[in-house]
């Protein structure tokens, strides 16, 4: 996951995420919270995604499990 130096936002775009349509993707935060949307995308800034950290780890939701594949030129 990398963050903007700039924005400090983190875009998790389930479109690209390796784990889509798994049983990860079922246990992720993101389908947890957003899984009734439309969107297949959510931008989500640091202190957010600090919050849902805490609240993951404290295990009142699932995890991020978001993983894009790497693409090596």
């Amino acid at each position: 996951m990398n963050f903007k130096a700039t924005e400090n936002k983190l875009l998790i775009d389930c479109e690209k995420c390796t784990k889509q349509e798994s049983l990860q993707c079922e246990d992720c935060v993101v389908t947890f919270l957003c899984g009734d949307n439309d969107s297949t995308a959510v931008i989500i800034n640091l202190e957010e995604y600090r919050s849902i950290k805490k609240i993951a780890d404290a295990g009142l939701v699932p995890p991020l499990r978001y993983s894009e594949a790497i693409r090596v030129f």
